[in-house]
């Protein structure tokens, strides 16, 4: 991107002083496009109409000051950004600590020195220039932002509803077959595809949200076990297919959480785990108490972490050498979408490897009403 450039930069001088006012032009002049004024409010009304690259402007005018023009600058939206540099007697050290404090950006002190006048007018004007790029640069940032957002959303949608047609088609396909052998592997196939599909755009949609901070947490007092209950119900299926079961170990408490966003988080691990573990095994869910804290804790049997990958475990787009066990989909941004929504709910997540196995995922919560809860637990 080509920075933003003051070819001829335009300048205010606001002063009430005829002999300065011509100095500073005749300094001026040959560098830029200056417009002299002798009064305040008339210099608030003229930027207010007109662009200026900087202002200078004498605190000590009669009626209306240069701390007045400083103060309507810096309280309008449209040009509170715009360089101010004050004018002020040498002695004047109070004025100029004053107009600092209040947003100036630098001062000049009488008498003006041509040289000192002209540095300090192409550093504010640099730095102006600067300050501009960057604001372009954000806004620039923000619009491929939204225009990315509005292709996950229509991309999404577009996609959803000829899935939801081939679910049903699926469906219909799976009642009129149902004698016919032969058709189950081919209708597994389809059906496989399918969660695989949704899963991915049930991934991208939430990449989308959480990037652009459109998610509403709505926190609130969340019993565990009811969470956990949700997830396993939520997944059984999927779990009987492969003849896993899911577990649920001893739990106990309450943590203090979005109940949708933390049983979307729960439900990220417990269908990874599903995913990487083999046939006929189990995956345990179970809580630890630390502190004011609750640890959840999706204990698997498959085959772990090779532990040169785990610190891109919880990355954007991290997927590992390790595979699904039966050609279940990934995207990559299970894992990512968990570390988000429980940060945002701070918290935090992690995972480890025993040397006996598996992988143990777990996420932890503030614990709610935490004073309470020991007292319930020690009695």
């Amino acid at each position: 991107m080509q920075p933003i450039e003051y070819p001829t930069a335009h300048l205010l001088i606001v002063d009430d002083d005829e002999a300065l006012s011509a100095l500073l032009c005749r300094i001026l002049e040959p560098h830029y496009r200056v417009t002299l004024i002798s009064d305040g409010k008339e210099a608030l009304r003229l930027l207010s109409q007109d662009h200026f690259d900087l202002v200078l402007c004498d605190i000590h005018m009669p009626d209306f000051d240069g701390f007045q023009v400083l103060e309507g600058i810096r309280s309008s939206a449209d040009r509170a950004d715009t360089p101010v540099i004050l004018i002020s007697g040498v002695a004047d050290s109070t004025d100029i600590v004053r107009g600092l404090e209040m947003g100036a950006n630098d001062y000049l002190s009488k008498p003006v020195d041509k040289q000192v006048a002209l540095a300090r007018i192409r550093t504010q004007l640099a730095l102006k220039q600067s300050l501009d790029a960057q604001k372009q640069m954000i806004r620039e940032l923000k619009n491929v932002q939204a225009m990315r957002d509005r292709f996950f959303h229509i991309a999404s949608h577009d996609l959803k509803n000829p899935m939801n047609n081939i679910r049903m088609a699926h469906f219909l396909l799976r009642g009129m077959l149902e004698e016919d052998p032969s058709a189950d592997v081919l209708l597994d196939n389809i059906e496989i595809a399918l969660d695989s599909m949704q899963s991915i755009v049930g991934d991208f949609l939430d990449m989308a949200a959480i990037q652009s901070q459109a998610l509403d947490l709505k926190m609130d007092d969340v019993l565990v076990e009811d969470a956990l209950w949700d997830v396993i119900i939520q997944f059984n299926i999927s779990a009987q297919k492969k003849n896993i079961v899911l577990k649920l170990d001893e739990v106990a408490g309450h943590v203090r959480a979005d109940s949708r966003r933390l049983v979307q988080a729960l439900g990220n691990l417990v269908s990874n785990a599903i995913k990487y573990s083999p046939r006929d095994t189990v995956v345990k869910l179970s809580t630890q108490r630390k502190d004011d804290v609750i640890r959840i804790l999706i204990q698997d049997q498959g085959p772990g972490i090779p532990e040169e990958e785990r610190e891109r475990l919880f990355s954007e787009f991290g997927k590992l050498s390790t595979t699904p066990t039966e050609g279940e989909g990934r995207t990559g941004l299970g894992l990512w979408i968990v570390k988000q929504l429980v940060t945002l709910q701070d918290g935090l997540v992690g995972a480890e490897c025993p040397e006996t196995g598996g992988s143990i995922f777990w996420l932890e919560l503030p614990a709610a009403n935490p004073v309470a809860e020991k007292q319930v637990l020690a009695s």
